[in-house]
């Protein structure tokens, strides 16, 4: 049985939407990771640092059971999610003055931004089919 060619286009941008949405979720957490690791889980560094890996490790958790569901909504969400939290992170770079940390989340903010609406203009292709 084979797939209609609107049937793949889904498929293909589901799945490159799960996968850019999981790279930046292991981005982040790894971030997270690093600022514990770094600051220790004493004092107000390393209360900030736990936070930001608890936030980091619900959103990976999130974004690694997606495909269970199989469901674009959640997956756009936890997208816009990750979108939300790269563009912040890059942002807080540029206050730093650090390019690497501006930079690297601006990326993974605009990928993210453009797999969801591959992902979301799919969904409404298959719609009108």
């Amino acid at each position: 049985m084979s797939q209609s060619p609107t049937g793949r286009v889904r498929g293909a941008a589901f799945w490159i939407c799960y996968a850019v949405t999981v790279i930046s979720a292991v981005t982040s957490i790894t971030f997270a990771i690093i600022a514990v690791t770094e600051s220790g889980i004493t004092g107000a560094e390393g209360a900030n640092a736990l936070y930001a890996a608890s936030r980091s490790t619900a959103l990976l958790v999130l974004a690694l059971v997606a495909p269970l569901f199989r469901s674009d909504a959640a997956l756009l969400a936890i997208a816009v999610a990750m979108t939300i939290v790269q563009g912040i992170d890059s942002f807080i770079g540029a206050i730093q003055g650090d390019l690497a940390k501006t930079i690297g989340p601006a990326v993974l903010c605009i990928v993210t931004i453009v797999a969801a609406t591959f992902l979301a203009r799919s969904d409404r292709m298959r719609s009108v089919d």
